[in-house]
């Protein structure tokens, strides 16, 4: 958490100085008179006012948090019984599983040297709309985990997971005429057999995700997060939490990685 604040700083001052610089030149050349277009320079001067304090709110925030060492040798992610996806500010999408300390363990973000990536600064194209989109999923050092391939062909979302050496995993299928109210779709072992069902409870996104004989394998609830009351967490008011069952592969788990990814606003 404490490089997504000191990011979410940076990015809130150059943005303020940005607009506060356009509200100057505004002003000198396009401002004729408050009742003609005083409306935008005072949005503009709000606006840059208040990304510089985003800006020293984050500053502030992340100077005072205490860094947890993780050593990558004590982590794999088949202890990892939760997800805690935190977006990265910047330029394409990138992503950040935290643990309960605010402490990255793994992240997600496009793969390097894809046709089409450079749409991706447009949250349009970051679920495949027009152009499909990969993602790879590794550690904090650049350990490749997996890879995930979304494509929408307008009738259906097709979720691709494969391993760092191409191998299939398996595929999730969302229908998008079963699922223009709530999320719901079909997850498919490599050789086409049925993995899991999934359908959310409501439009909130709200999922249990069960096994062949009824145990809990994934778990969504919209507004529920553990950690709300730890310090690291406090700055921001919005989190996501999907909890794992303890038996799950870790095949399994990546699968819900890609698809809780593809679901969820974050």
């Amino acid at each position: 958490m404490k490089e997504i604040y000191r990011k979410t700083s940076i990015f809130g001052f150059i943005g303020g100085i940005g607009l506060i610089l356009f509200f100057f030149l505004y002003y000198f050349i396009w401002y004729e008179g408050f009742s003609v277009n005083g409306d935008v320079l005072f949005e503009i001067g709000i606006g840059g006012l208040a990304a510089l304090g985003a800006g020293f709110y984050f500053k502030h925030a992340y100077e005072k948090m205490v860094d947890h060492e993780v050593i990558e040798s004590k982590w794999d992610l088949e202890s990892v019984g939760e997800l805690i996806l935190k977006r990265v500010p910047s330029v394409l999408p990138k992503l950040y599983h935290v643990d309960q300390n605010g402490q990255p363990l793994f992240q997600i973000q496009p793969t390097k040297g894809r046709f089409g990536n450079g749409l991706l600064f447009f949250s349009l194209f970051e679920k495949g709309m027009v152009v499909p989109v990969e993602y790879d999923i590794s550690s904090m050092d650049g350990r490749p985990l997996a890879t995930f391939h979304i494509k929408n062909n307008v009738k259906q979302f097709t979720l691709t997971l494969k391993k760092p050496d191409g191998t299939v995993i398996g595929r999730y299928i969302q229908q998008l005429s079963k699922s223009a109210i709530k999320n719901r779709g079909t997850l498919y072992h490599a050789d086409g057999t049925v993995w899991r069902q999934l359908d959310a409870e409501n439009m909130a996104g709200d999922i249990d995700v069960t096994d062949e004989e009824g145990i809990r394998t994934a778990s969504y609830r919209y507004g529920r997060f553990p950690y709300a009351a730890h310090p690291v967490f406090q700055s921001t008011a919005h989190h996501e939490y999907v909890g794992f069952g303890t038996h799950i592969s870790t095949e399994e788990k990546l699968a819900y990685i890609m698809i809780f990814y593809f679901w969820l606003d974050v």
